[in-house]
């Protein structure tokens, strides 16, 4: 009989680690588009998510190195995609009206 990779007792319990440890780091937006994280609601767009940082079918392991939290609606667009990392944020030069 199959089972759920996402229902083994060893990723339940990093689940509800990686979700204790991010709570108590104060993580309120997603590390990968920015959006606020709604940690009360399941199945929102904003919903907060454990994630596979390396794919669970690339061969990523069920531990907390490899986990980390991201909203509902980026879990689901990067499926079994590998992660590249959090993203960048895009930096401009600031504006001034002196010119040095």
């Amino acid at each position: 009989m199959v089972t759920s990779r996402t229902g083994t007792g060893q990723w339940k319990r990093v689940v509800r680690e990686r979700r204790r440890i991010d709570q108590e780091r104060g993580l309120t937006r997603c590390p990968h588009c920015g959006v606020w994280l709604n940690w009360e609601q399941g199945r929102l767009p904003n919903s907060a998510e454990v994630d596979h940082i390396t794919p669970h079918s690339l061969g990523g392991p069920d531990t907390l190195a490899n986990s980390q939290t991201l909203c509902r609606l980026c879990n689901q667009q990067l499926g079994n995609k590998r992660r590249k990392g959090r993203p960048k944020p895009a930096i401009a030069d600031p504006v001034t009206t002196v010119n040095w």
